[in-house]
């Protein structure tokens, strides 16, 4: 045999064994197996939404996180005539601070929450049924809104001084004529009612 024998045999063998892998059935990696996923949470009701809306405004996270989960299971609140909700949180009056931009010193607490007290001040020659709010160090953060004093007198039983819940944040606006940008504090009141 001669050695132009070997080589086409050796050729032969070489083409035999290509066109056999390419034409052999694909065996790529199987896509890794992935884990089930975990079910899904159906979408939040209206009463739920309602609920986490309410839950968000006292700063109730807890509440508000087991809802969002769907682990919660305590009451909702149910929609009744006039496009109202009940309330999940009867003994807490929430209101804005009035005035809180007129006040100086206090920027320190965009961002926080805190404890506060609420003070009568029947010498403001304004209004001498204003209720003031004075920060846990002190200084004069604003005033429960005029329109609302009675109600916050009435929710209380006229109980003054009285411990409350402040959250302060800092927003923004510009002004489209100048493009300046205006920061402005807000000031949000949580008071709770204490139970006999």
């Amino acid at each position: 045999m001669t050695p132009l024998f070997f080589i086409l045999f050796a050729v032969a063998i070489v083409a035999i064994i290509i066109i056999a892998l390419k034409s052999k059935p694909s065996t790529a990696q199987e896509p890794e197996k992935q884990e089930p996923d975990a079910p899904t949470r159906p979408p939040l009701t209206d009463s739920e939404r309602e609920a986490i809306r309410q839950a968000e405004e006292v700063w109730d996270w807890d509440t508000h996180n087991a809802i969002v989960e769907g682990t919660y299971s305590g009451p909702l609140p149910e929609h009744v005539v006039g496009n109202y909700w009940t309330d999940l949180y009867p003994d807490i009056y929430r209101t804005s601070v009035a005035g809180i931009n007129f006040r100086h010193g206090i920027k320190d607490l965009a961002g926080t929450t805190f404890d506060a007290t609420l003070v009568a001040e029947p010498t403001n020659k304004h209004d001498p049924n204003a209720i003031k709010i004075i920060t846990f160090d002190g200084r004069h953060l604003g005033y429960i809104p005029a329109d609302e004093t009675d109600a916050v007198r009435q929710f209380l039983s006229g109980t003054l001084p009285y411990p409350c819940r402040v959250h302060v944040d800092e927003g923004e606006e510009e002004n489209y004529d100048t493009g300046r940008i205006r920061h402005y504090l807000i000031g949000r009141v949580n008071i709770q009612r204490q139970r006999e």
